[in-house]
């Protein structure tokens, strides 16, 4: 079943192609913004933003359920968190840094939003030495506060945020960020200090799996400058392709289900991924190559069969000669009319394959989303027409 998906850990989404890939899957796409959030997205964004893609998600009740563990975490491990995270003098920027590694002592502080943060949880990060109110930019004429803490962990507050708003809304977790900590599971105080202090096994993410194959389907048809493909273009494919997605988004989720049947016992993580990479190529790769070449095969098939077809087999042909004038025009008139009904036939076959198809929505996004120049757009119309083109 088609989920709306959580992006996480940002509220900007940083990558505008990434976007449009994700807009070719998810029904919606909501995103976690603090009541007063500076939101300020880039042209593409607010396009999809503005066209009901993109949905804001309050973070406040989810904080409120999670800042406990925090603060257990952090007033049991004051000392151990302290040496590796103080905030001290180190400089600050509200602009969020890519995952952190988790050893380093010497990184730019980044901002979480005040209200995203409950009254509890922002003391004992002060009280601790882990964190400090600092202003930075202004909005209007506004000057915004925000609560300065290492990269680490914002990271890890936001996952678990993002974790426990999946768990109330139903809807799955998603990130560009593919070493960004799993927002899935649990977050105890023992797990918020275990990966802070690096003392536990990262987590797969198994219940990332469908979201990861998507994105790897549709990007995998897509032009290497989406940034330059319109974002009307993709927010018509949403629309316009209905039932081919059905049957893709119902392989994508049977695909997932067997990864998580799979790997249930696999700790590995490079494991995991080969067995990710594999679905994809059972899933996606391979019935898409089987589809593009069943579709080159219709269209031989027609032509061979319009120039080889036997005119003084066509009853209509005969009948019409003496209505148009003689043997000449009885055969052009056979051999048009048979031709037509082939090819017909071999659209019907085609249409069939191409919904049925796991595959048919990728090939369809790939068509028209790829740019074509006018002469290729009038070509793809006639074959579109005579039955030789999807």
């Amino acid at each position: 079943m088609l989920q709306t998906g959580l992006y996480y850990p940002y509220v900007h989404l940083r990558d505008e192609s990434w976007a449009k890939a994700a807009a070719l899957y998810w029904r919606n796409l909501a995103r976690v913004v603090p009541p007063g959030f500076p939101v300020r997205d880039r042209d593409a964004i607010k396009e999809l933003n503005d066209a009901g893609f993109l949905r804001t998600t309050d973070p406040q009740p989810a904080a409120e359920a999670v800042a406990p563990a925090f603060v257990s975490a952090i007033r049991e491990n004051t000392d151990a968190l302290r040496a590796r995270f103080a905030v001290g003098e180190r400089r600050f920027t509200e602009r969020w840094q890519s995952a952190p590694a988790l050893s380093a002592t010497a990184r730019t502080l980044t901002g979480l939003y005040p209200e995203e943060v409950p009254d509890a949880l922002q003391e004992a990060l002060r009280e601790a030495g882990l964190a400090r109110r600092s202003a930075r930019g202004y909005v209007g004429d506004r000057l915004v506060w925000w609560l300065a803490v290492d990269p680490a962990v914002a990271w890890a507050y936001k996952c678990a945020i993002t974790e426990e708003l999946a768990r109330r809304t139903a809807f799955a977790p998603v990130t560009d960020q593919l070493n960004a900590f799993t927002a899935t599971g649990e977050w105890s105080s023992e797990r918020v200090a275990d990966t802070l202090l690096d003392r536990a096994e990262p987590r797969i993410g198994r219940e990332a799996a469908q979201s990861r194959l998507a994105l790897m389907a549709v990007q995998c048809v897509l032009p290497a400058d989406l940034r330059n493909v319109p974002t009307e273009k993709i927010l018509r494919l949403r629309t316009q392709y209905a039932d081919e997605f059905t049957a893709f988004a119902a392989a994508i989720e049977a695909a997932a289900a067997d990864i998580a049947n799979a790997t249930r016992e696999v700790t590995d993580r490079a494991a995991f991924e080969l067995h990710l990479q594999g679905a994809f190529e059972r899933s996606i790769a391979q019935p898409l190559a089987s589809l593009r070449k069943a579709m080159n095969g219709l269209k031989l098939n027609t032509i061979v069969t319009a120039l080889t077809i036997k005119p003084e087999v066509t009853v209509s042909g005969t009948g019409l000669a003496w209505l148009a004038g003689g043997p000449a025009t009885a055969v052009s008139t056979g051999i048009a009319f048979a031709a037509l009904a082939t090819r017909q036939a071999v659209a019907r076959e085609r249409d069939a394959l191409v919904t049925s198809s796991p595959a048919g929505y990728l090939l369809k996004v790939e068509r028209d989303v790829k740019p074509a120049t006018l002469l290729r757009r009038a070509g793809r119309s006639i074959a579109r027409t005579t039955g030789v083109g999807i």
